[in-house]
């Protein structure tokens, strides 16, 4: 499969499974949703139809946090500072209180996940993984920057927190680049690929970066230029609550106890 970026390809694009599908799915279920790492909030927003009244967002530091609030509160979703990647950060939210938390193209700690969530709830992620756009990295001269994020990781995290894994899915695909104007573009979106200007804060410097972006365009003057993407997806649920009101009374009836005395009256 691939991703056509200049939408110029009828392939079939992107990964085989639809995050508005499953969410549409699983949203209807829950009375409390929480939307981790909710970006500028435009991906919760066209969800709205299907989302509870009690569903909530958090977002890193401005600008993200400001974008995020500005899009979300009119449409009733509070947005919560949280910022995962800081030391001792926990989600601010008391024990159990979601029934659906949901994650697309963020960081977790999977054991704050597994706080939050209520008995039976339920934990959905969607993760660019490691090895997404590799050929970059290999262009750049620059090691895989999370060679971690990987579908088999992110289960055995989950696992550990105490979550049962209902679903795993991984897809790796192509992203068609026609011309360094969408690539540029698209490179842009893609921080987590560790490409730093000569400064080190992020991003392509086109000094910097001169004589690989001279070998990407004079690639695109050959043909579209092909890189591999990687993408993964993890349903999980936690434990349901322990049912201590009623009695077994069929693990009575199943002992092996001598017959109880009958009491004289």
């Amino acid at each position: 499969m691939s991703i056509d970026v200049t939408g110029s390809d009828d392939e079939e694009q992107g990964p085989p499974w639809s995050w508005a599908t499953l969410v549409g799915n699983l949203a209807p279920m829950s009375d409390r949703v929480l939307d981790l790492g909710t970006g500028g909030g435009e991906t919760l927003a066209s969800l709205t139809d299907v989302l509870p009244e009690g569903t909530v967002a958090t977002a890193g530091r401005s600008p993200a946090l400001a974008a995020a609030r500005a899009r979300l509160v009119p449409l009733g979703i509070a947005v919560h500072e949280h910022d995962v990647d800081r030391p001792g950060a926990h989600l601010p939210f008391p024990d159990g209180t979601f029934d659906l938390v949901l994650s697309r193209h963020g960081t977790y700690d999977a054991h704050d996940v597994a706080r939050v969530l209520a008995p039976g709830g339920s934990f959905l992620t969607e993760r660019i993984g490691g090895d997404d756009l590799r050929e970059l990295d290999s262009t750049f001269g620059i090691d895989l920057p999370h060679p971690e994020v990987t579908l088999e990781n992110a289960v055995h995290d989950l696992t550990r927190a105490g979550l049962t894994v209902e679903r795993s899915d991984a897809f790796h695909g192509t992203a068609r680049f026609g011309d360094m104007a969408s690539l540029l573009g698209y490179l842009r979106h893609v921080a987590w690929h560790g490409v730093d200007g000569c400064d080190g804060s992020g991003g392509l410097d086109p000094d910097h970066h001169r004589r690989e972006l001279d070998a990407l365009a004079q690639q695109l003057q050959i043909g579209p230029l092909s890189l591999s993407t990687s993408r993964f997806l993890v349903l999980a649920r936690a434990p349901d609550a322990p049912d201590v009101g009623r009695t077994d009374f069929a693990d009575l009836i199943g002992r092996s106890d001598p017959m109880p005395e009958i009491p004289r009256v």
